[in-house]
């Protein structure tokens, strides 16, 4: 393929199944990559083009993975719907069909379609379509992500990939670990001809709601993770007090104090300080105190169990989903899943938060990735980032 202007050369093409809006393209931008990306939703692939990543619009199951070779890479994060505990999870009933369709692509019958009809979701047996075009086109390296739920399948995946010829490891992998300002956990699956592989090593601390405060030992080594607030700019106590007796000016009134900071002395001047609040309410405090809960396809950021019910205890019943939560733009949402602050997501409002929900996190992309193909995504950090 040929080489774009400000990207480095890689050795060969990658194909990204189910590619979205763009969450593994722009980790791969990060390392000096790109791929061919393949997706069914036309806002998703308009998002992605605009961008500046290819896409091929199609559905994926009904393509031939062989008119895509050969390759070095092959992504995929299949619809995960299915198996979300957001969603009905009608998945856990399919997954005897999914275990058994893998078992016979691996021996190298295609039964996709005794199993699909057997299905109760449609979508369970997508799940499958990456190791169909894995074992097509056996592509050097291999990276996968779903929910957590999947790290079962994953599991067997991996297993099914070592009698090809592949080193393969599943795991799920917290956001927050890896500087992303949220609290989103998935299961990804890295595979590879050329040797060992293993996860990428946390950059972050851990967040643990029932510690909060607590560094285990193996992590004092890392910086913090990134609260919801310093990733948006919010002040949670924006409230701020000044004093404007001057005295003629032979007293200063001094620098506007946060609410958050001790008060200045109390004395007979205190009815001359200005009290001043944010146009806009001050968020929680908890957005201050921990990463974002996961970002899903909608205008919500859900509040943590304990913000949305004091009484609430781990096994409990979870309070109602909704209740307590922040509103949020568009932007606010991508940045939250680690997009740049400029990214044209196209279609409608509702549709943008789709493709953002159900996108990849570009910086666990790039460093997953980087794991997959041996890459040192240290040293070759934002090397293929380029203005659009």
């Amino acid at each position: 393929m040929a080489d774009r202007p400000g990207t480095a050369a890689q050795p060969g093409r990658i194909v990204d199944l189910f590619a979205g809006a763009g969450g593994w393209d722009e980790g791969l931008r990060d390392l000096g990559y790109e791929a061919v990306g393949i997706d069914c939703d036309e806002w998703a692939c308009a998002t992605a083009r605009a961008a500046g990543h290819e896409r091929v619009e199609a559905d994926i199951a009904a393509l031939d993975p062989r008119a895509f070779g050969p390759v070095w890479g092959l992504i995929g994060s299949p619809p995960c719907q299915a198996y979300s505990t957001a969603g009905k999870g009608l998945g856990r009933f399919d997954k005897e069909h999914v275990i058994a369709c893998a078992h016979e692509l691996a021996a190298g019958h295609d039964s996709r379609a005794e199993h699909l009809a057997e299905c109760r979701d449609p979508r369970s047996l997508l799940t499958v379509e990456p190791l169909r075009w894995a074992l097509a086109l056996r592509p050097r390296w291999i990276a996968l992500e779903q929910v957590p739920p999947v790290l079962e399948l994953w599991t067997l995946f991996a297993g099914l990939l070592s009698v090809h010829g592949y080193q393969a490891v599943a795991g799920v992998l917290s956001a927050e670990r890896y500087g992303v300002p949220q609290t989103r956990k998935r299961a990804y699956l890295i595979a590879s001809l050329d040797g060992p592989v293993r996860l990428p090593e946390p950059t972050r601390r851990s967040y643990n709601p029932r510690r909060p405060d607590h560094v285990p030992d193996d992590e004092r080594h890392l910086p913090r993770w990134v609260s919801m607030a310093d990733a948006l700019g919010w002040r949670p106590d924006a409230v701020t007090h000044t004093n404007n007796q001057t005295d003629s000016g032979r007293r200063p009134k001094g620098l506007a104090r946060a609410a958050s900071c001790p008060a200045r002395t109390l004395d007979s001047a205190s009815g001359s300080w200005t009290v001043e609040q944010p146009a806009d309410p001050p968020p929680p405090g908890w957005t201050a105190r921990r990463p974002a809960t996961t970002v899903c396809p909608t205008p919500r950021i859900s509040a943590p169990m304990r913000e949305r019910d004091p009484d609430w205890q781990p096994g409990d019943r979870p309070p109602a989903q909704w209740k307590g939560s922040l509103r949020i733009t568009v932007e606010q949402a991508a940045a939250l899943q680690g997009f740049p602050p400029d990214y044209p997501w196209q279609g409608s409002r509702t549709r943008q938060f789709l493709q953002i929900g159900n996108a990849v996190c570009p910086p666990i992309a790039r460093l997953v990735v980087a794991a997959a193909a041996g890459i040192d995504a240290g040293a070759v950090e934002g090397r293929g980032r380029r203005s659009r």
